[in-house]
């Protein structure tokens, strides 16, 4: 009896226990589905949030302005890109869609996966940047990431030459058929001496190459067709030998004008004038002609728009006095002797070692500069396994002028850099400095007449090719100069431009004319949109600011987890408590 009456005791007192149990269980059940929900909707939060861009840009009072913030677009770019740049991408995809195509958008690439991007901090800026632009003109501009690592492929059509490097800190942006790369330091404003940046000018330097890409009018690089230019024949017709010339012009983002300079205007969106071996020469004071205009000045007028001079000559040019004494202010003239009746013989560089015709030497192998600012235009090509070869058939020798005076850049074992001179003046304000893009080998000699004349040395080469800048700061801000440069590019070989070589893999030619069409036709770069200067507070700034303002947006994140945390369980103590 006893024990069935413990068991009838022991059924009892479970009876009683099992809605304590059931709650208990309902309670964790509860608890379990709460803690999966605030996941999930963490989850969906984060991804919603970062896919529109919900955050609170709380750079306002480190900027110490206020409409200056990092993470936010300013109204200035806003307002840029809505006046043509937006404007133009609805014009074109309306004719698009007109004739059956389909529409386009500016896109905005990043070559590496979003998450690697915005783990660095300096990506991580422009990529805001970018997609606050994508936010703000959603039917325009589309930003996507590229992981070029595991698919180089994709990334190939964006090289500017054939040697060209894209690297995964690159930003491209592509609209159609024309793109731009740029690398990641371009956004920043880093001083020489420096490493880390001082300031981001992500929103300038992005609105200028959507600009350049949308614009109405390709860039025009006119053709001056008035002075018996070698590259026409007697009927004024391009001559079929530079057929391949015109096209490398066009595949640089060029249309292509032919333009009496004496009688025509020069376009407004001339960003290149080229002269192909004149025989006839500029008008200038003294000789203006039946129509009285000075085709110099008006070629100094348009390089003092920070444009663009290609000047192509060879061994056959003849004397054209108002021509040089014009590209001597450039530091520019054709080396020469004296004939001795009255005319001059110009220098044939001939190399019997370094050519490509078996020993003749008249298809010269140049020598790429490495250091300067013409080494820059042939780094893409410099920096592969093996440089192409760049050949300058029956070239003549270009000259520093006598007004250059010779600069020296000393050897820097940190950076790198080795040791280089280059020919620079300074006059009147006027800063101008000449260097070398190719020369010959130590191995080449000059004829004057049918004789040899002179023999190049290892440090005193002839130069087959120079680059002409001159500097112009243009004051933009309180912060910052913009340099406006103007470029003059002197070529020595007219063999350089035919299809034999420009058509042919195995020299590097076109990548060469390609390169210094594109570096040299200046891209307008907007000036109104204002500069974002990181200002460094120390400790003891970061303390003051703390106390001034004790209630931030950030104080109330990091202190509300905890403050709500602590209340539930003073709730969940207290019922447990008194139940």
């Amino acid at each position: 009896m006893s024990f069935n009456q413990n068991d009838k005791d022991f059924e009892k007192e479970s009876d009683e226990d099992a809605p304590v149990v059931r709650k208990g269980r309902i309670w964790t059940l509860l608890g379990t589905i709460v803690v999966v929900a605030v996941i999930i909707l963490n989850v969906f939060a984060a991804v919603l949030g970062d896919r529109n861009l919900w955050y609170i840009d709380m750079t306002r009072d480190k900027y110490k302005s206020a409409t200056s913030t990092l993470y936010t677009l300013s109204d200035s770019c806003i307002s840029l890109l809505s006046y043509d740049a937006i404007p133009r991408v609805a014009e074109i995809n309306a004719e698009r869609v007109a004739n059956g195509e389909d529409e386009i958008k500016v896109k905005i690439v990043f070559c590496a996966d979003k998450d690697f991007i915005e783990a660095d901090s300096m990506m991580r800026y422009v990529s805001f940047t970018a997609r606050a632009l994508e936010k703000e003109f959603p039917d325009a501009i589309e930003v996507e990431y590229i992981n070029m690592t595991k698919n180089p492929s994709a990334v190939q059509k964006y090289k500017t030459t054939t040697a060209a490097s894209i690297y995964t800190s690159d930003v491209i942006v592509e609209f159609g058929s024309e793109y731009l790369v740029q690398s990641i330091k371009s956004f920043y404003y880093i001083e020489d001496t420096e490493t880390k940046p001082w300031a981001y000018n992500g929103e300038k330097r992005l609105s200028a190459m959507i600009r350049a890409l949308t614009r109405a009018e390709a860039p025009i690089c006119c053709i001056t067709a008035n002075h018996g230019e070698g590259l026409f024949d007697q009927l004024g017709n391009v001559k079929e030998e530079y057929s391949e010339f015109l096209k490398v012009i066009e595949g640089s983002g060029y249309d292509i004008m032919f333009i009496d300079l004496e009688r025509d205007e020069i376009p407004e969106n001339c960003r290149m004038m080229l002269t192909f071996a004149p025989v006839i020469d500029f008008k200038a004071y003294g000789n203006l002609g039946e129509g009285g205009v000075s085709e110099i000045e008006k070629l100094d007028k348009y390089l003092d728009e920070a444009n663009a001079f290609f000047y192509i000559c060879d061994q056959s040019s003849p004397e054209l006095p108002n021509l040089e004494e014009y590209l001597e202010e450039w530091g520019i003239t054709v080396a020469s002797v004296d004939d001795g009746l009255g005319g001059r013989n110009n220098y044939a560089i001939k190399d019997k070692v370094a050519c490509t015709d078996s020993g003749v030497g008249n298809a010269v192998i140049g020598s790429y500069a490495t250091e300067g600012l013409g080494a820059t235009l042939t780094e893409d090509m410099r920096e592969s396994g093996y440089p192409a070869k760049v050949v300058f058939g029956n070239a003549t020798a270009i000259s520093p002028a006598e007004s250059y005076y010779k600069a020296y850049v000393a050897a820097d074992q940190e950076t790198g850099q080795q040791a280089f001179n280059y020919y620079r003046y300074y006059r009147n304000g006027v800063s101008r400095n000449m260097l070398d893009i190719f020369t010959t080998s130590a191995s080449a000699y000059a004829e004057a007449g049918g004789e040899q004349y002179e023999i190049a040395t290892e440090l005193l080469r002839f130069k087959l090719m120079t680059i002409t800048q001159e500097t112009r700061q243009v004051q933009e801000d309180n912060f910052t100069t913009a340099n406006r440069a103007s470029y003059v590019v002197a070529l020595g070989s007219t063999d350089f431009c035919k299809n034999e070589v420009l058509s042919s893999r195995s020299y590097g030619n076109t990548d060469v004319l390609m390169s210094v069409l594109r570096s040299t036709g200046n891209e307008v770069v907007p000036t109104d949109i204002p500069l974002k200067v990181f200002y460094d507070y120390g400790v003891e700034d970061s303390f003051a600011y703390r106390a001034e303002k004790p209630e931030t947006w950030s104080n109330w994140l990091i202190i509300s987890p905890a403050v709500v945390a602590i209340a539930l369980g003073v709730v969940v103590c207290v019922r447990r408590r008194y139940r």
